[in-house]
């Protein structure tokens, strides 16, 4: 009988290629994956003759084979797409790619949980909370996103470029007078973004910066609301939006939309969850390579590793 492929196993017992991976390899005890799942694998593997071969100890040399991905939020567009692009990429290095969810709080447990050989954060407050970060005996890279600590290297979307499509594209729809609504959190990504906007729009242009900061990191449509209100007061008729997050909680609040009926286009950092079904010319939005940076955070991890 031909030997089957992990997918192949995967598919047929109805479970992620990672969960069999880590049941077929006996690291199933380490996700407390449930005794049933576990059952349903292995039969399933029996039946199709499949056989591991990923956790060689001679060519992982030691290692365990798995990298672990650290976030509070998998389900959001963005973070949904950096899932499965990672999951791709480290398949491609025959790593097993372990998502995890954590917060600030719980960090420290999640690292500690099972024996990584690399980490991968894809949240900034995992690592710019003011609370003590939990270290690391492996390496810890910071996805799609600029660290405020130089202790971890990061692969992350040229913010500056964004910034300057966003107001290019804009003036495109004549809407010149371009407000700016910055989130509650000090981060190098934000100041980057905030410091785009002053230098290429303001400045150029000799236009004083029209910038509202929301005073909680909640995200509350209606606190957005009263900051765009602000904004719109003091003569914007188009919103740069920090962060597609932000975006995401806008758009949920009617009144905003109604803004953009009244004239006020909207703009945000990539893509948002059912931003497609938002009307026209309501919100405009770049674009990152997702999966080219995906593939250079794999390759980074794998450089730290060897």
């Amino acid at each position: 009988m031909t030997r089957s492929t992990l997918n192949q196993v995967a598919l047929q017992a109805g479970v992620s290629k990672t969960t069999a991976s880590l049941v077929l390899n006996g690291k199933a005890d380490s996700v407390n994956i449930a005794q049933s799942t576990r059952s349903r694998v292995l039969e399933t593997a029996k039946a199709l003759n499949y056989h591991p071969a990923k956790f060689n100890p001679v060519r992982l040399n030691g290692k365990s084979g798995i990298i672990g991905l650290f976030s509070a939020d998998f389900t959001s567009l963005n973070y949904s797409q950096w899932l499965q692009a990672l999951i791709t990429k480290a398949e491609e290095k025959e790593y097993v790619l372990l998502p995890k969810l954590a917060t600030p709080m719980s960090m420290k447990e999640k690292i500690a949980a099972v024996p990584f050989d690399s980490g991968i954060i894809l949240q900034p407050d995992l690592i710019n909370h003011k609370s003590k970060m939990a270290t690391a005996d492996f390496p810890l890279i910071c996805a799609g996103f600029i660290p405020n600590s130089e202790t971890y290297n990061y692969i992350a979307p040229d913010f500056p470029r964004q910034t300057n499509e966003l107001i290019q594209t804009l003036y495109r729809h004549n809407k010149k007078a371009i407000g700016y609504l910055t989130g509650n959190q000090d981060t190098k990504e934000n100041l980057l973004k905030t410091t785009t906007y002053k230098e290429n729009y303001c400045e150029r242009f000799d236009i004083m910066p029209n910038i509202a900061e929301l005073s909680s990191p909640e995200l509350n449509p209606k606190e957005i609301k009263e900051a765009c209100l602000r904004l719109i007061k003091n003569g914007a008729n188009a919103i740069i939006l920090e962060t597609p997050e932000m975006a995401y909680s806008a758009m949920s609040e009617a009144d905003i939309r109604k803004m953009g009926k009244d004239g006020t286009l909207f703009a945000t950092y990539d893509k948002i969850k059912g931003g497609e079904f938002l009307p026209e010319n309501l919100l405009i939005h770049t674009s990152s390579d997702i999966a080219k940076m995906a593939e250079q955070v794999i390759n980074l991890c794998m450089k730290e590793i060897n």
